[in-house]
């Protein structure tokens, strides 16, 4: 008489990776950050039931696997929050601690990353239409995603893959990996870092009780303001964050496109997402920076929380552009609400 088996009960990895499956099987083109949400997960413990297969947890040494990165050629860095997501293409070059981040000011890329609430990183090869996309993803102690970086055609795999195995961690379990839920670890005030850069400095005053707010735009004045922006080329900085990262475009923009709920900039070497339906309105700051006057726009949602900011260019001679100023200003008299 045969031997009858007994079925080992499924693991909570496997769980929730044979969960994602049939998910995925119904919804096709749903985005990992939706698939967790929708599963009542975090997007790292999502990620890290692939570990082994299309997924490779990499060790917590941030500051040099970021020095690394430089070595790859051109990239594409990706910091998102709830609502906004920024994409800029370039290199990731004069890498450099002050305090608990990281900056990076490379060419067409600027970043500030708060390394200090980082928890986890993978590398992760996404099958596309175009191929194989190779990227690496970082996460905070809740799982949230803070930064992404993905391979362009431009970049060298092959140190890309050597990168992968200096840093590729012993434990390549798929089971989640974090700890238990609670508020990222405290860091200390940025703005007090001696090595920080002034236009860092200056940016982050602007969404500080240091500023004050003079206006206030809705989203379709927002929107008419970016496209005059657009048509007169006028350099400006944007910058979109969340707890572990800030990044920072620095110039003109161009091809402003609508898409549902998306208002999207979609250059070259830029791409910026703004979720329409979660903007409140964007509030127009003032303050004194140096001897000079400042002026910013805050898109805020719902919570008042700042979704991205947007300033003038800035001359550390003159100080901001006037006409930004004027323009800004103007808008809010024409649109303001």
């Amino acid at each position: 008489m045969a031997k009858s088996m007994t079925k080992q009960p499924l693991s909570i990895a496997d769980t929730l990776k044979q969960a994602w499956q049939d998910l995925r099987a119904d919804h096709p083109h749903m985005r990992i950050r939706d698939a967790a949400a929708t599963l009542g997960v975090s997007e790292a413990e999502l990620l890290a039931t692939d570990c082994g297969n299309r997924v490779i947890r990499l060790r917590a040494h941030w500051p040099a696997l970021l020095s690394a990165v430089g070595t790859l050629g051109p990239v594409m860095a990706l910091t998102r929050n709830a609502f906004a997501v920024q994409e800029s293409t370039g290199l990731y070059e004069d890498i450099r601690p002050c305090g608990d981040a990281i900056l990076i000011a490379g060419h067409h890329i600027a970043l500030c990353l708060l390394i200090g609430i980082w928890h986890s990183g993978f590398a992760v090869t996404e099958e596309t239409h175009l191929g194989p996309r190779h990227s690496l993803q970082f996460f905070d102690t809740g799982g949230e995603a803070v930064h992404k970086i993905y391979l362009t055609e431009h970049a060298d795999a092959g140190l890309y893959r050597r990168l992968v195995d200096i840093f590729r961690a012993d434990d390549q379990s798929p089971n989640p990996v974090l700890p238990a839920h609670g508020p990222n670890p405290p860091l200390g005030d940025l703005k007090q870092c001696a090595e920080l850069p002034e236009s860092w400095r200056r940016l982050l005053l602007a969404d500080t009780s240091e500023a004050a707010v003079t206006g206030r735009i809705g989203m379709p004045a927002l929107r008419a303001f970016m496209q005059q922006l657009a048509a007169l080329m006028l350099p400006i900085q944007v910058l979109v964050g969340n707890p572990g990262a800030l990044q920072l475009h620095d110039g003109p923009i161009q091809n402003l496109k609508i898409t549902g709920p998306w208002f999207n900039i979609l250059d070259q070497r830029f791409n910026l997402h703004l979720n329409e339906m979660a903007v409140a309105g964007a509030d127009i700051v003032q303050l004194r920076y140096r001897q000079h006057a400042l002026t910013g726009l805050l898109v805020r949602g719902q919570n008042r929380q700042t979704i991205a900011s947007v300033f003038g260019g800035y001359d550390d001679t003159i100080g901001e552009n006037g006409f930004w100023r004027d323009l800004l200003l103007a808008s809010a008299l024409a649109g303001g609400s």
